[in-house]
């Protein structure tokens, strides 16, 4: 292995054992972090992405418009369907690896020496802000990765604030209530932030004051009124984005995981004869699978880690809920079966990583 893949691979193992698969809200790891480094964000524009769904669509429609207008545009999404140097990009182009692997290890230093107990998430929301501040960014767009309030990208105050949908997701740490969500997802709000949501008018006064409130209905009129925020003359394209409504021969995939974003997907088309499916145990398992159409075969499966909800679970709810399904160890071998069949693949970002690899989509493998 030549230096610069083996360094990257050290420091993604480092990364990767920093509780990856563990989420711990709040902000005091990450304000101390960030002190020692300078507070970074400090010295970016930030347009900040919350909301349940249709923050990642609306990340890179916007990167890509903002960019195709001239500007240079830091952009930072989670989670990732291949490689954790997708979260973090300038335009079209991703961290380089030798880039990435160098704030990756100045970050390990620092929190080893300062004994900063940092997660997987935390410091990849360091290694953005540190990214986009060397690389003089016009404006820097930050996914929130769950809620608002404690989530590590909230430690940069938003000049705009797109709150896209609302909806339940992450109950564990969200609570179960729409009320009590939008609080907590409408904390990235500042005084001075401009304001752009798809909530319903209902919610709206849990929105701390601001700057100016907008409300719009999609993400094409999100990406469009940011722009006449920013006097940006406008114009837009939407672009098509890996594991959203992907199509590729029989399959559809996309990486749907709550029961908002399935009815969604759903509503777009309903006649598919298999859904192959892989959800994480922690959502709302039985609202995803009664949300699927009644006359279709649903494949259950296995997913490569530890969140996984287990495939003979998910074919127990099948079976409750009336559904015809078939049990699956492995996404490769459900696509396998679904193969001269009209098939959707989705349920979550691992199970779209697991068909992408399969289908040999661009961008599966980096080295």
């Amino acid at each position: 292995m030549h230096r610069a893949p083996k360094k990257y691979s050290e420091a993604l193992d480092w990364l990767d054992s920093r509780n990856q698969n563990k989420i711990i809200p709040g902000l005091e790891r990450i304000t101390k972090l960030m002190n020692i480094m300078g507070n970074p964000q400090k010295n970016l524009k930030l347009i900040v992405i919350g909301g349940t769904n249709a923050k990642g669509s609306t990340c890179f429609n916007l990167n890509h418009n903002l960019t195709r207008k001239g500007f240079k545009i830091g952009c930072f999404t989670s989670p990732h369907i291949h490689s954790a140097r997708e979260r973090i990009r300038i335009g079209n182009e991703l961290i380089k690896i030798e880039e990435f692997t160098d704030i990756l290890n100045s970050l390990k230093d620092i929190i080893e020496e300062n004994y900063v107990k940092a997660t997987y998430f935390e410091i990849l929301t360091a290694t953005a802000y540190q990214y986009f501040h060397t690389k003089k960014v016009d404006y820097a767009i930050m996914e929130v990765g769950l809620g608002g309030e404690w989530d590590a990208v909230n430690i940069g105050d938003a000049e705009i604030a797109i709150l896209t949908t609302l909806g339940i997701d992450h109950v564990e740490y969200l609570g179960n209530e729409l009320e009590e969500i939008a609080i907590t997802k409408a904390k990235i709000v500042r005084k001075d932030s401009d304001v752009i949501t798809g909530w319903p008018k209902e919610y709206h006064n849990l929105i701390p004051k601001c700057k100016s409130l907008t409300y719009f209905e999609n993400c094409k009129e999100w990406i469009e009124y940011t722009l006449e925020i920013l006097d940006i003359e406008q114009g837009i394209q939407l672009i098509n984005i890996p594991g959203r409504q992907e199509k590729v021969a029989n399959f559809v995939l996309d990486t749907a995981h709550n029961t908002q974003a399935i009815k969604f997907l759903i509503s777009q088309d309903k006649e598919y004869e298999k859904i192959i499916i892989g959800i994480m145990k922690d959502k709302d398992i039985r609202g995803i699978i009664s949300s699927l159409p009644e006359n279709c075969e649903i494949l259950t499966c296995n997913l490569k880690t530890e969140r996984s909800a287990k495939s003979h679970d998910l074919a127990k709810i099948c079976r409750e809920l009336g559904y015809q399904y078939k049990e699956f160890n492995n996404i490769k071998k459900a696509m396998k079966y679904s193969d001269n069949y009209k098939t959707l693949v989705t349920g979550s970002f691992h199970t779209i990583s697991e068909a992408r690899k399969y289908l040999n989509l661009k961008g599966h493998s980096e080295l």
